[in-house]
C-alpha cells in the first residue's frame, strides 16, 4: 500500500518533518566548521549598525538579544529555530579559521544549556569573554561564531546567520582595524551564491544613506537573493515624504529586490518584559492604523516574516543541497590529494628514505607508461594532458625534425628557376648548370694524378660535406627541443607525486644533474654520427647504386630521346638499312668535354649519396641519440635502487620537513577531518524528497543496483501525492514510499487514505525503486516520480562508491 497525503494540514506537518530533517543536516555541517570550506545555504541578517537586526532575531525567536544603539553584534551569531515540544536553549562556539588548535580546543569546549530564556544576557557576555572581546585593548570584533539553539513549540523551522552591523566610521570603541574587519567578514557571507541576504534596513535613516543596499546590490546586481526588511516604520510621521518613500521601498518600488521586501515594527530600547510578551499584538495593532495598512498582510509583521523566512530558507536548502554534496566530494578529492603529495611525516633519516622510495616507484610506472605511450592513468588525463603524454610528444617531435632536414637538411638545392633567394640574400638556389660549373672550378683546383674524365672520389666526399652542412644544427635543435620537452615531463610528474618543496628539491639535486649530463651524451652521440660523414663517403646500400643508374638515366635520355622525335617526325615508318642512319643521329656533334663530364658524374654521385646517407641519419638521431641516450633512461633516473645508493645527507636534502609543512599537513589533515565529517552527515541523509535520484544514487555508495522482481514496481499514472515515510527502524526516509516530490499541493479530498498501486510500469530505459528500496532497470511503460534516461545514469554493475 501507498500513503496519499491530501490534506493540507498533515500536507504541512510532513513538510515540516523535511525541513527539520533538511536544516539539521546543514546545522551539523556548519557545526563540523565546513562553512570555513565550502559555501553552505543558509540566510544572513546584514544591516547598518543599530539597525535593527538584533531586536527581528529577537522578535523571531524569543531569545533577548543585546540590543543596544552603540556598539550591538560583535560576531556572527547562528541562530537555530526548531519546532519541538519542549523548550530549550543551548549555546555553544564555533572558532574561526584563523584560531590556533588550542584556542580551537578551548572554544569547542564552550557549550551552555539555559533553563530561563533570562540566562542568556549573561552567557552572551560569558562569549565575548571566551572569544576575548572583553580585554582591555582587544579587538572590538570577532572571527568566531556563536551559535544558539532554540527549540520550543512555537519556533519556525529556520536558521539564520547574525552578522556585525555595518561601521560607518571608526570611533574612540572602534578602530579604524575594526571597520575594515566587520565589512571584510560581511562581504564574505554576502558573495556567497548560497546565502540568502535579508537586507535589515532602519527607517530612522534615509535608505539611500545606508551601506547594506549598496553592498547587497553589488554582490547580488539582479536582486535574485535579496530580501529588504524595513524595521522601525513607527518612528516615521505620517504622510511626511520620508514616510512615502519608504511605503513605495516597501512595494518594491524603488530598489527592487526580486523576493521583496518586509516590514516589521521594533520594540523600543527600554520595553519591558510586559511589552515584549504584548509584541506581536502591538505590532498588528500598528499595521492595522498605520498608512503601512495598504500593504500586502504576507508582507508586514514578524509572524508571516517567520513562515516567510522558514519556506526561503527550505527551497534555498533543498536546492542547494546536491552541488553542496558534489562541492565536499571535490573537495576530499583535492585535500586527499593534497596530503598525498606531502606524504608522511618525516622525522628520522628511515622515514624519509622510505617516503623517496615510495615516490620513485609512482615516478617508474608514471615514467614507464609515458615511454611506452600507455595512458590510462589519471596523470594522462588531467591537467595538460596533451604535454604530459610523453611518447606522442616526442615522436610529433620526430617527425618534424624529419619534414625539417628534408627541406632544410641542404646547403643548397638544384633548381631551374634563378628567381628563388634565401632571406638572407644569399642564392639558395641554383641551377643544374652552376653546380656542374662550381664543381668543375673545384675539380680543376683539387686535381690529381687522374686521367681526364676520371672522377676523384675524393671531391664527391668534399661536395658532400658542403651540401648537408645544416644536418647537425638541425639535429641539435631536435636534441635540446626533446631534451626540454623530457625536463617538463619531469617536472610534471614530480608535481604531480609530491608536494611544492620536495618537487623542486629532486629536480634540482637530483634530475636535473642527470639531465645535464644526458644531454651532453647526447651531443657527444651525434658528433660521432656527423664525423661518419666528414670521412670519405662510403655505404654498402643498394640503394646508392640505384639512385646513381636513375639519375644518369634522368640526364642521358631526355636528348636522345629528343633526337628521335626529329628522326620519326619527318618518317613515318623505320626500316632495318635505317638503324645506322639511328646510330649516326644519337651520336653528338662533337666530342664531349671529359672534366664536365667529370663534374656531372661527382654531382650525380653526391646526390645519390646524399639521399642514401639522409635516410639513415633520420633514424639514427631519434632512436641511438635521442631514445637511447635521454628518453628511454627517464625510468632510471629516479627508482628506488638510485634511492638506497643516496648518500644521507642528499636524502635529509630532499626529503626532510620545515615546520611550515609540518603545519600544512596539520591544516590538511584537519579540513580532511571536516570534510569527511560532512560527507558522513549527508550520507546519513537519505532524504528522497530533497535530493534528486541521481544525487542520491551517487551519494549512497551501498545502494544496490540491481534488477529486482516485476512485482515491486512501483505505483505510476497517478494525480495523487506520494511522500516519503519514516522507517521504523532506522531514523531516514524509506525508500520504499519514494516520490519525485513530496512538497506539493494537493490534489485530491482532504484526508489522508491508502491506495492499491497500479500495475503499470515505469518506461523502458528507466530507473526506479521498489518495495525493497532496491533500485531496478524497467523495460516497459512509465512511471511520472522517477523518470531519466539510463545513458545519464551510472552502470549499476559497477560499484559507484
Amino acid at each position: 500500500m501507498t500513503v496519499v497525503v491530501t490534506d493540507p494540514a498533515k500536507l504541512e506537518h510532513l513538510q515540516t518533518q523535511e525541513q527539520i530533517k533538511l536544516l539539521d543536516v546543514i546545522d551539523a555541517l556548519r557545526a563540523e566548521g565546513l562553512s570555513e570550506y565550502t559555501a553552505l545555504p543558509q540566510l544572513i541578517v546584514c544591516g547598518d549598525q543599530s539597525s535593527g537586526k538584533s531586536s527581528v532575531l529577537e522578535a523571531i525567536s524569543g531569545v533577548p538579544f543585546p540590543r543596544k544603539d552603540t556598539l550591538c553584534t560583535r560576531f556572527a551569531t547562528e541562530v537555530i529555530l526548531r519546532r519541538a515540544t519542549d523548550e530549550s536553549i543551548a549555546v555553544s562556539l564555533v572558532p574561526g579559521k584563523t584560531r590556533s588548535s588550542q584556542e580551537r580546543e578551548i572554544l569547542s569546549s564552550f557549550h551552555h544549556d539555559l533553563s530561563s530564556r533570562e540566562e542568556f544576557p549573561a552567557l552572551f557576555e560569558k562569549a565575548k569573554q571566551a572569544m576575548g572581546l572583553d580585554a582591555l585593548g582587544s579587538r572590538a570584533f570577532s572571527e568566531d561564531i556563536l551559535r544558539v539553539e532554540v527549540s520550543g513549540p512555537a519556533q519556525p523551522q529556520l536558521t539564520v546567520v547574525d552578522l556585525p552591523g555595518l561601521i560607518h566610521s571608526e570611533n574612540k570603541k572602534q578602530s579604524a582595524r575594526d571597520v575594515t574587519l566587520v565589512h571584510k567578514l560581511v562581504e564574505s557571507y554576502m558573495k556567497s551564491e548560497r546565502s540568502i541576504i535579508l537586507a535589515v534596513v532602519s527607517a530612522m535613516n534615509e535608505f539611500a544613506n545606508q551601506i547594506v543596499l549598496t553592498k547587497a546590490r553589488e554582490v547580488d546586481q539582479n536582486g535574485e537573493r535579496t530580501i529588504g526588511i524595513i524595521t522601525k516604520p513607527d518612528t516615521l510621521r505620517n504622510g511626511t515624504t520620508l514616510e512615502r518613500e519608504f511605503l513605495a521601498l516597501a512595494r518594491n518600488e524603488d530598489i527592487k529586490f526580486e523576493r521583496g521586501w518586509h516590514v516589521v515594527r521594533n520594540l523600543d530600547l527600554g520595553a519591558g518584559e510586559e511589552e515584549k510578551k504584548d509584541r506581536d499584538s502591538e505590532e498588528s495593532l500598528f499595521f492595522e492604523k498605520s498608512n503601512f495598512k495598504s500593504l500586502p498582510p504576507s508582507s508586514v509583521g514578524i509572524s508571516s516574516l517567520r513562515h516567510r523566512l522558514s519556506q526561503v530558507l527550505f527551497h534555498q536548502v533543498r536546492s542547494e543541497l546536491p552541488k553542496l554534496i558534489e562541492d565536499i566530494r571535490s573537495g576530499l578529492a583535492r585535500t586527499r590529494n593534497g596530503l598525498d603529495k606531502l606524504g608522511p611525516s618525516r622525522v628520522t633519516l628511515e622515514e624519509q628514505r622510505a617516503f623517496l622510495i615510495s615516490v620513485s616507484q609512482e615516478f617508474q610506472i608514471l615514467s614507464k607508461d609515458a615511454i611506452n605511450g600507455q595512458y590510462s592513468n589519471p596523470f594522462f588525463t588531467e591537467h595538460l594532458p596533451a604535454k604530459r603524454r610523453l611518447c606522442a610528444v616526442i615522436a610529433n617531435s620526430h617527425e618534424d625534425f624529419g619534414t625539417s632536414l628534408q627541406e632544410n637538411g641542404a646547403r643548397w638545392i638544384i633548381s631551374e628557376s634563378k628567381s628563388r633567394k634565401s632571406v638572407r640574400g644569399s642564392s639558395r638556389y641554383r641551377t643544374r648548370t652552376e653546380a656542374v660549373d662550381k664543381i668543375q672550378e673545384l675539380l680543376r683546383i683539387s686535381r690529381g694524378r687522374e686521367l681526364p674524365g676520371l672522377v676523384n672520389p675524393l671531391l664527391v666526399g668534399e661536395v658532400f660535406r658542403e651540401y648537408s652542412e645544416p644536418w647537425e644544427g638541425i639535429a641539435r635543435s631536435h636534441i635540446c627541443s626533446v631534451w626540454k620537452t623530457t625536463n617538463f615531463f619531469l617536472e610534471q610528474v614530480l608535481q604531480h607525486l609530491t608536494d611544492g618543496e620536495v618537487c623542486q628539491a629532486l629536480f634540482n639535486e637530483l634530475l636535473e644533474p642527470i639531465m645535464n649530463e644526458k644531454l651532453d651524451l647526447a651531443y657527444s652521440k651525434l658528433r660521432e654520427l656527423i664525423a661518419v660523414y666528414r670521412d670519405h663517403p662510403a655505404t654498402l646500400n643498394h640503394y646508392f647504386q640505384e639512385n646513381v643508374v636513375a639519375l644518369q638515366k634522368a640526364r642521358r635520355d631526355p636528348p636522345i630521346e629528343e633526337k628521335l622525335r626529329e628522326i620519326f617526325s619527318e618518317r613515318s615508318a623505320v626500316y632495318k638499312q635505317d638503324i645506322p642512319l639511328l646510330m649516326a643521329a644519337m651520336q653528338f656533334e662533337k666530342p664531349p668535354d671529359m672534366n664536365r663530364k667529370a663534374a656531372e658524374d661527382i654531382l650525380d654521385n653526391m646526390n645519390a649519396f646524399y639521399k642514401t646517407a639522409m635516410k639513415v641519419f633520420l633514424d639514427n638521431v631519434p632512436s641511438l641519440v635521442i631514445q637511447e641516450t635521454i628518453v628511454n633512461q627517464v625510468p632510471r633516473m629516479f627508482c628506488p635502487e638510485s634511492v638506497f645508493a643516496m648518500e644521507s645527507d642528499l636524502v635529509s636534502k630532499i626529503a626532510s620537513e620545515s615546520e611550515a609543512k609540518r603545519l600544512q599537513r596539520e591544516e590538511l589533515t584537519r579540513k580532511l577531518g571536516t570534510l569527511d565529517a560532512g560527507y558522513r552527515i549527508c550520507k546519513q541523509y537519505v532524504a528522497w524528497g530533497s535530493l534528486g535520484v541521481k544525487e542520491r544514487i551517487e551519494l549512497d555508495s551501498e545502494a544496490p543496483m540491481e534488477d529486482i522482481a516485476e512485482n515491486d514496481d512501483i505505483s505510476s499514472g497517478s494525480d495523487e501525492v506520494v511522500v516519503p515515510t519514516l522507517s521504523e527502524t532506522e531514523d531516514s526516509w524509506d525508500t520504499r514510499a519514494h516520490a519525485a516530490s513530496p512538497v506539493v499541493e494537493p490534489t485530491a479530498p482532504e484526508c489522508i487514505e491508502e491506495v492499491a498501486k497500479p500495475e503499470a510500469k515505469p518506461a523502458a530505459g528507466h530507473w526506479s525503486f521498489g518495495s525493497k528500496g532496491k533500485i531496478k532497470k524497467h523495460r516497459k511503460a512509465k512511471s511520472p516520480f522517477v523518470d531519466f534516461p539510463v545513458e545519464e545514469r551510472m552502470d549499476p554493475d559497477v560499484d559507484q562508491s
